[in-house]
């Protein structure tokens, strides 16, 4: 059976370890996906900046000041379609509350695990872009 994946979907790898990086990037490339790495936060809204990127694979642990979540808020402002999967330890789970969260896969992971979790993400009808666009929308209305 073949999979189709979306078109126009590339996807950006934001993890500092270096082997966990290329890791993911394998299999994505290995899928069919368009992939780009990135070391840290601020490469990686360097970036963004100049390219569009359906789905961000995230550490929520990177080291520096800009973790996860505050690159995913940043880029977010650009890109309100984006979808994230974040990457880590169970411990550094976010909360499903929080309107920067669309998936969380523990490390380490199978590689039909992060397969399927891009698939879902990259799938999600615009409908749910637009109730997840809402969701952020109150929580930063909320947050002021």
């Amino acid at each position: 059976m073949s999979v189709t994946y979306p078109q126009g979907k590339d996807i950006l790898v934001v993890v500092h370890d270096p082997e966990r990086r290329e890791q993911i990037a394998r299999l994505l490339t290995d899928e069919g996906f368009a992939v780009t790495m990135a070391a840290d936060g601020l490469a990686a809204l360097r970036v963004c900046a100049v390219r569009r990127f359906g789905l961000i694979v995230a550490a929520t642990d990177l080291p520096g000041s800009l973790d996860g979540p505050g690159i995913v808020r940043r880029v977010r402002r650009r890109q309100p379609g984006m979808k994230v999967l974040y990457a880590g330890e169970p411990a550094t789970r976010p909360a499903f509350s929080n309107p920067d969260t669309d998936d969380f896969i523990t490390v380490p992971f199978e590689r039909h695990e992060l397969i399927g979790c891009v698939y879902e993400l990259l799938h999600r009808t615009a409908a749910a872009v637009a109730a997840g666009l809402g969701r952020r929308i109150r929580a930063e209305v909320k947050a002021s």
